[in-house]
């Protein structure tokens, strides 16, 4: 199992991970980054190689 976190300090809500992810674990929120089904997360850091502020890390559990 995989757990995604966002570092809210330096994420813009670019949008970049959530339109990249194939499993739709991230979403806008507001004026936030939220993980909204880390349980389907599967690992692929795709988020990752995309977030231009390097804001996502992706934890295996």
């Amino acid at each position: 199992m995989f757990l995604p976190k966002i570092d809210e300090q330096k994420c813009k809500q670019c949008g970049e991970c959530v339109d990249v992810c194939p499993a739709d674990v991230l979403a806008i929120e507001g004026d936030t980054t939220v993980v909204t089904a880390p349980q389907e997360c599967l690992g692929c850091e795709s988020c990752i190689s995309v977030c231009p502020e390097d804001a996502i890390t992706v934890e295996e559990i």
